[in-house]
């Protein structure tokens, strides 16, 4: 066998043990330098949103959230996501970001002060059409080229059921926009905790209250136990 054969098998031998020890590593080991930003409004801002950061966190991931109460997409005159986004990510230069935004979206939506028109009702053509389109530009914007990885999160179930009616809809249309891309995910939130819309799950034979007093968003411990069942499919989302 001549010195270069020889030295060629070693290093084949070498990368092959390194690709096992890598495939045998633990999830903290695998995070690495992904750094994860969480975007989105009140859910995000408050107990799930937290619950998110600390779970990845513990993980290895280095996380930064940025949310503001009461807002969407729909609404750019009251907050500016593409702006508000393009500041979160500035400097930290997210390899995956999450995403959650709806609850305040079943509304009119704002085109612009010269627009015309200035304002799609919800129930008027061209909402959905432009709702899609505003998802996947801040898709776009956070993965530029498929660069990064992009997940959306969907909308839980809701207790009225007009609002959980609009909360499906825009779900469609997050999870259609998101499959279209190759950089993009959609991960539901319906049927995590619970079938339907429940305000308390029993677990290990107790009675656990998992959404506030609003029907809308998730109690501590509701946000507790949704982030613990997300973190395997986030992380396999992140990748």
């Amino acid at each position: 066998m001549s010195r270069d054969t020889a030295l060629s098998r070693r290093t084949a031998l070498f990368g092959m043990a390194a690709a096992l020890a890598c495939a045998g590593l633990p999830r903290v080991a695998r995070a690495g330098e992904q750094r994860v930003l969480i975007l989105g409004g009140s859910s995000m801002r408050g107990a799930l949103g937290k619950r998110l950061e600390t779970e990845l966190s513990a993980l290895g991931y280095t996380t930064k959230r940025h949310a503001r109460s009461a807002s969407g997409l729909a609404r750019s005159d009251f907050y500016d996501w593409f702006a508000a986004a393009e500041k979160a990510a500035s400097g930290f230069s997210p390899t995956a970001t999450i995403l959650q935004f709806g609850g305040n979206d079943g509304q009119s939506m704002f085109m612009g002060e010269d627009a015309s028109p200035k304002w799609i009702r919800w129930d008027e053509e061209g909402w959905a059409a432009e709702y899609g389109r505003r998802v996947d530009a801040l898709s776009e914007q956070l993965s530029p080229g498929g660069s990064a990885r992009v997940i959306w999160m969907g909308m839980p179930n809701m207790r009225s059921n007009k609002l959980d009616g609009r909360m499906a809809t825009i779900n469609a249309i997050v999870r259609e926009t998101a499959e279209a891309r190759s950089d993009a995910r959609y991960v539901s939130t319906r049927g995590v905790l619970s079938e339907r819309f429940a305000q308390s799950i029993k677990r290990d034979g107790a009675e656990v209250q998992i959404r506030a007093k609003d029907g809308i968003h998730f109690s501590q411990e509701g946000a507790t136990l949704l982030a613990k069942a997300l973190t395997d499919t986030l992380v396999d989302a992140i990748g």
